[in-house]
């Protein structure tokens, strides 16, 4: 049997394991069952979970749900999901619509922090709601993908915990 890794503790947020994702300077960050909600205070709202990484390849995924209030996700000032290294954009998806997956893949030539990134939406006072998220090597990410069941069908996994194996895409 391969194992695969998903390196977020928590991937499920709201479940027992801890709170990962901290407010950034102009957002409040609440958990409730299976989701992170970002809540803007000003238009740079997120939120963050800085995590060391080995050298290599890596991919961070989260599904941006339906409940994203009146902000327009397709604006520029939306950030999406980001992955941020010394104050600098690593990989970026900006918005591009809700009730998706938002998924990025970067490189690490030396062990480094970075900082994975949840928008809040440009609207102050109005809230975007993350679920589903997974942290991986592209290759563990890639194993993931490739999984069949028993007949050979593919699981079509996007991302999973220690207790959920969701088959298509997203929620929790």
């Amino acid at each position: 049997m391969t194992e695969i890794r998903n390196l977020l503790h928590n991937p499920r947020p709201g479940m027992p394991g801890g709170s990962e994702f901290k407010a950034g300077p102009y957002a409040t960050v609440t958990y409730s069952t299976g989701r992170v909600t970002v809540t803007a205070k000003q238009t740079y709202a997120y939120a963050q979970c800085d995590v060391t990484l080995p050298a290599g390849d890596w991919v961070y995924s989260a599904w941006l749900r339906g409940d994203a209030g009146s902000s327009d996700t397709t604006t520029t000032q939306n950030r999406g999901l980001y992955v941020i290294v010394d104050g600098e954009f690593v990989a970026h998806q900006p918005f591009s619509g809700r009730d998706k997956r938002y998924t990025v893949k970067f490189h690490l030539d030396t062990e480094t922090t970075v900082s994975l990134r949840l928008a809040g939406p440009h609207t102050t006072g109005e809230s975007l709601a993350w679920y589903a998220m997974i942290l991986a090597s592209k290759q563990d990410y890639d194993v993931m993908r490739a999984l069949t069941d028993a007949n050979g069908q593919p699981l079509k996994l996007t991302w999973f915990d220690g207790d959920t194996y969701p088959r298509s895409g997203g929620g929790a």
